[in-house]
């Protein structure tokens, strides 16, 4: 996989006005708006980044999904230009315990290879954001006629009903492809599974306890349940593995039932997360399970056992995506990485992320790539990224950009483009 990221004299210079201290500040500035989700809004992240659009030239649009959450979209460069876009989410998960500082006063400290920025949302993903904005900048500098797009949502640490509500208002367009900036450690994820969360509800009957045999038990039910779906991982997880994606995985994340200690229980609740691979259908799946957990406990033995319902609904989807390894993104980004200095590694993502809903959507070709390590660094007690990540992240957002545009037959010599992009340039100095 190869691909030009650019002319040579335009891509250095968008290198060399992207600044270190400006990312910085920015990502600090960011981090110091809070957001968690649950518990808070993002209103005061997306002030904020908003001003910080506005700072490069960009104009901004919000749309409010509920008071205090809005969504932002900035764009720069003209509407019909070959447009690229970076999607980013301002919420963060909970701070939780076990900071040495408060988890939203960000702080410079030494890093592994420098500087680094602690703080919750540091390497997920405020400076993810911090990049794109450097990056937006010093493409716009260049190239005029490229248009960047930054689509910043709320909700994605919980429900996703953020890029669903923004989706669902704005119709499908042509991008040279998305540039999800979740942390990857500056790998290129040219894929993730999907997360579905399922709700079960078991209804039985309730009786006093001393005589258990009057009633239907919803916790003995809802406990075959549980098994049923510890079978079905084991089955899952033993099956063929995607060798980028793995395989699907099913948890039981929460259960809870019952009125008294003496009391035969009436309802049990369950909700179940399942790791989707792309193309699996989430409706399917709930119905499968529910018509095999309905067979279970019609055959258990368990008292009253014709008397208990159990229903489900999909309470959560996030969509996975697979890119086409061929797509011009993927090898114009390992070009840019490799340009810069970076190791390149193509892989899949056993997390999830709203890129899904920009492949779906949009057909536009989907990548992962930022800042931070999501396994070791983000959602952790003293979260931090590397300041030098965030620069390396900036500058390949840049190369990318400019070699997308350069890839696009449909990309005139009259946009603002140096002719050298506008005619495909190389992709080394």
């Amino acid at each position: 996989m190869s691909g030009a990221v650019g002319g040579a004299g335009a891509a250095a210079r968008a290198i060399a006005a992207i600044d270190a201290a400006r990312i910085a500040a920015d990502t600090c500035e960011l981090i110091g708006g809070r957001g968690e989700n649950p518990g808070e809004t993002e209103a005061e992240t997306v002030r904020r980044l908003r001003a910080a659009c506005e700072r490069i030239g960009a104009t901004v649009e919000l749309q409010e999904l509920a008071p205090g959450r809005p969504n932002l979209h900035a764009a720069i460069g003209p509407e019909d230009g070959p447009a690229v876009l970076f999607l980013g989410h301002s919420d963060v998960v909970p701070a939780g315990e076990g900071w040495s500082a408060d988890a939203f006063a960000a702080r410079r400290v030494a890093g592994v290879r420098g500087e680094a920025i602690v703080g919750r949302g540091a390497a997920d993903m405020k400076g993810g954001l911090a990049a794109v904005l450097a990056a937006m900048a010093a493409v716009h500098g260049e190239a005029p006629g490229i248009r960047l797009e930054l689509l910043c949502t709320v909700d994605e640490e919980d429900r996703s009903q953020g890029v669903r509500a923004w989706l669902a208002e704005h119709p499908p367009r042509d991008y040279l492809a998305c540039i999800v900036a979740e942390p990857t450690d500056l790998e290129i994820v040219i894929g993730c599974r999907g997360a579905t969360n399922l709700a079960v509800d078991v209804v039985g009957a309730s009786a006093h306890a001393g005589r258990p045999a009057d009633g239907a038990s919803s916790i003995s039910a809802a406990a075959r349940i549980v098994e049923l779906v510890r079978g079905l991982h084991d089955r899952a997880v033993a099956g063929p593995a995607d060798p980028l994606l793995g395989t699907p995985t099913w948890n039981v994340g929460t259960i809870a039932g019952g009125s008294g200690t003496s009391m035969v229980p009436r309802a049990t609740s369950l909700t179940i997360d399942r790791r989707t691979m792309p193309g699996e259908d989430p409706g399917r799946i709930l119905d499968a399970l529910l018509g095999l957990a309905r067979a279970d406990i019609a055959a258990s033995g368990i008292a009253g056992a014709e008397r208990i319902e159990v229903r489900g609904r999909v309470d959560m989807v996030m969509p996975g995506f697979r890119a086409d390894d061929a797509a011009a993104v993927v090898g114009i980004a390992a070009d840019a990485l490799r340009r810069l200095g970076a190791a390149v590694a193509i892989t899949g993502w056993t997390a999830a992320c709203e890129g899904g809903f920009i492949a779906e959507h949009h057909g536009a070709p989907t990548i992962i790539l930022g800042p931070g390590d999501i396994n070791a660094q983000a959602h952790q007690p003293d979260e931090r990224v590397e300041l030098a990540d965030l620069v390396t992240a900036a500058r390949a957002y840049a190369l990318i950009a400019l070699g997308l545009a350069a890839s696009s037959p449909a990309t005139p010599a009259d946009r603002g483009l140096p002719q050298t992009i506008a005619a495909g340039g190389t992709a080394h100095d």
